[in-house]
C-alpha cells in the first residue's frame, strides 16, 4: 500500500470526500431538543415536481475517478452508481450489483451485477462497463480515490452478469472501498464519445439525467431518468440546484419559498429555523471529527506530557457547546460515534485542571512555554475555538499566539509542517473505519505523516495494519478499541467536536435524508 503518490490522495480524501450512511441523531440546546429524523414517508408517495435545491459548492466536474471537492460528488451520486452503496441505515447495500462471493482465501471477489439495469439512452448495462470504470480509477494517476483500489491487482468480466476482481492479498474494507463514489460505474469507453464530450453530456444508471453540464455555473438541473431500474422512481421530475455561497442568503431563500431545501446551515440559526412552522431542521451525524493537531516536530509536543496536558486542560463539553451551539457532540475518541467499530469505552483522558498540571510537571516543560495555533481565518467556527483553546491553556503557563491564515495560505502551512498546533477536521468517506485509523496514525503507509502531526509510535501501527486484514467482526472491533485507547492516552491531537450536518428543507418535502458522508439520495424524495 505504500506509495509517495498517495499523500494527496489520502489528504482529499480524508479531508474532503463524502460517501456512507448511518441513522439520524443530533446535539441538544439549552432547554430544548434539537433531536431530528427524516420526515417520515405518507403511504403513496406523490409523483412529479421540480425539487429546488440551494447549494453552498458548485461542481466543477461529473467525473467520478477525478472528483476532490466535495460540492461534485452531490451531483455525480445521482447521475452514476457504484455496485455497493451504504444505506441511510448505516449497512453496506448491493446497488448495480446483487452481491458477490469471495474466494477461500479472499482474494478474489466475484461481483453479481443486478438484472434489467439500463443505461439513461435505454442500452443494457454490462460487465464490460464495470471492468472499463474500475480499471479506469484504480489506473488514474491523478485520481485522488485511486488509492482504495490499490489492493487489486486485476478486473476481468466473467460473462455480461459477472465481474471477477482478484486482490494482492486479503483486505477486510474492500466492499466499502469498492462502495466509494469515485468507483461509479459509467459506460465502457464512454459509449463511444471522448471523455470530455462525455461528461458534458454524461449517460449513467442513477436516478436523473443532466444536459449541458458546465463547471462551476451559478444553476444545474437534473432531470428524472426515464429508464431508472427502481420501478417508480424517482417520484421527481427535476432537481434544480442553485449554488449560493453565502449562508444568509440560502436562508433568505429557503424562508422566502424560493427554494425547497438548503444545505450548510449555521448552528447559531438552528433554533430560530426550528420555531418555523414550515421548515424542518435536520441534524444528520456525520463522519467528521473536528481536531486540534499538536506537530510532534516542535519539541514541547514531542513530549508525550505536554500533549497530555494539553488533552486534560480543554473542556471540550464546554467548547463544543459554545462554538456549535450545542449542536455538536464533544469530543472524546478520535472515531467519531458514528463510525464503524467507535468504542464508546475509549479511555479517553478527562478535562482535568489538576490532572493536566501533574503531567506538565512530568514533562520538559513544567513552568508551560510559548506556543503558537494556526488556523483558517475565514472559518468562524476555529476562530471561536482558538480563542476558548487560549483561554483554557492560559492557567498551564501555555501562551498561545493565534496565528490565522487565509485558506490556501493555511493549508499551505500545516501541510509543509510549519505550525505548532492548528485546527482543522477529518472526515471517514467511507463505512469502514480503514480510511480515517491509517490516515491518522500510519506514519509511512498513511499518506500524512498522521494527519501532519508526525506521531509515529510502531505498537499502533501495527495494529491498524493488523485490522485491514482481520475479517471477523469482534476481532477487528477489539482492534480499533485498542486503536482509541492507543491515541486516546498518548494525545497527538484532541478530537474537540463531533459536528452533526445540518440541512432545512420545507415542510411539503418528504423522504429527505443525509448520510455522514454528507450525500443525499433523491430517487425517493417528493413533494406534497
Amino acid at each position: 500500500m505504500s506509495d509517495a503518490d498517495l499523500v494527496l490522495n489520502r489528504q482529499q480524501l480524508i479531508r474532503y470526500g463524502a460517501a456512507g450512511a448511518v441513522a439520524i441523531a443530533a446535539g441538544t440546546l439549552p432547554g430544548r431538543s434539537l433531536a431530528a429524523r427524516p420526515r417520515m414517508l405518507a403511504a403513496a408517495p406523490k409523483p412529479g415536481g421540480t425539487l429546488r435545491f440551494a447549494r453552498s459548492i458548485a461542481p466543477t466536474t461529473l467525473d467520478p475517478a477525478n472528483t476532490i471537492i466535495a460540492g461534485d460528488i452531490y451531483t455525480l451520486d445521482k447521475i452514476f452508481e457504484p455496485l455497493f452503496i451504504t444505506s441511510p441505515a448505516g449497512k453496506l447495500t448491493p446497488w448495480l450489483a446483487t452481491g458477490y462471493t469471495v474466494s477461500k482465501d479472499k482474494k478474489t471477489y466475484t461481483f453479481h451485477l443486478r438484472p434489467g439495469v439500463k443505461w439513461s439512452n435505454g442500452q443494457p448495462l454490462t460487465s464490460a462497463d464495470v471492468v472499463f470504470s474500475l480499471d479506469r480509477s484504480r489506473k488514474n494517476p491523478k485520481g485522488p480515490l485511486s488509492f482504495l483500489d490499490s489492493a487489486i491487482t486485476s478486473i476481468s468480466s466473467a460473462g455480461n452478469s459477472k465481474v471477477v476482481v482478484r486482490l494482492s492479498a486479503p483486505w477486510a474494507p474492500f466492499i466499502s472501498d469498492i462502495s466509494a463514489f469515485s468507483n461509479a460505474i459509467i459506460p465502457a469507453n464512454y459509449g463511444g464519445a471522448s471523455e470530455t464530450a462525455f461528461f458534458k453530456n454524461p449517460i449513467g444508471t442513477g436516478p436523473f439525467t443532466v444536459s449541458g453540464f458546465t463547471p462551476d455555473a451559478p444553476s444545474l438541473t437534473l432531470k428524472k431518468n426515464p429508464n431508472y431500474w427502481q420501478s417508480g422512481k424517482p417520484y421527481l421530475d427535476a432537481v434544480t440546484f442553485t449554488f449560493v455561497d453565502d449562508d444568509n442568503q440560502r436562508l433568505l431563500q429557503l424562508r422566502g419559498g424560493q427554494v425547497d431545501v438548503i444545505d450548510l446551515v449555521p448552528p447559531s440559526q438552528v433554533g430560530a429555523l426550528r420555531s418555523a412552522s414550515n421548515i424542518h431542521t435536520l441534524l444528520s451525524p456525520s463522519w467528521q471529527v473536528d481536531l486540534l493537531v499538536l506537530n510532534e516536530k516542535d519539541p514541547h509536543f514531542a513530549d508525550r506530557n505536554v500533549r497530555r496536558a494539553v488533552m486534560q486542560a480543554i473542556d471540550t463539553k464546554a467548547l463544543a457547546h459554545a462554538a456549535t451551539f450545542g449542536t455538536a457532540k464533544p469530543g472524546g475518541s478520535f472515531f467519531p460515534p458514528s463510525l464503524q467499530y467507535y468504542s464508546k469505552s475509549t479511555k479517553v483522558l478527562p478535562h482535568s485542571l489538576a490532572a493536566a498540571k501533574a503531567d506538565l510537571a512530568k514533562s520538559k516543560y513544567p513552568k508551560g512555554f510559548a506556543t503558537e495555533l494556526l488556523i483558517d481565518g475565514g472559518v468562524q467556527k476555529w476562530r471561536t475555538f482558538a480563542q476558548i483553546i487560549q483561554s483554557q491553556l492560559k492557567p498551564l503557563g501555555i501562551n498561545v499566539k493565534l496565528r490565522p491564515l487565509d485558506h490556501a495560505a493555511f493549508e499551505s502551512a500545516f501541510q509543509k509542517f510549519d505550525y505548532k498546533m492548528f485546527i482543522d477536521y477529518a472526515i471517514n468517506d467511507i463505512s469502514d473505519p480503514d480510511e480515517m485509523a491509517s490516515f491518522e496514525l500510519d506514519y509511512k503507509e498513511g499518506g500524512s505523516s498522521s494527519y501532519w502531526s508526525s506521531f509515529n509510535n510502531p505498537s499502533v501501527t501495527k495494529l491498524v495494519r493488523q485490522a485491514q486484514r482481520e475479517f471477523n467482526p469482534a476481532k477487528r472491533a477489539k482492534l480499533y478499541a485498542q486503536i482509541q485507547d492507543a491515541v486516546a492516552q498518548n494525545a497527538p491531537f484532541v478530537p474537540l467536536d463531533y459536528p452533526p450536518y445540518i440541512n432545512a428543507y420545507s415542510t411539503k418535502v418528504n423522504g429527505f435524508a443525509v448520510n455522514p458522508g454528507g450525500a443525499y439520495r433523491l430517487e425517493t424524495v417528493w413533494l406534497a
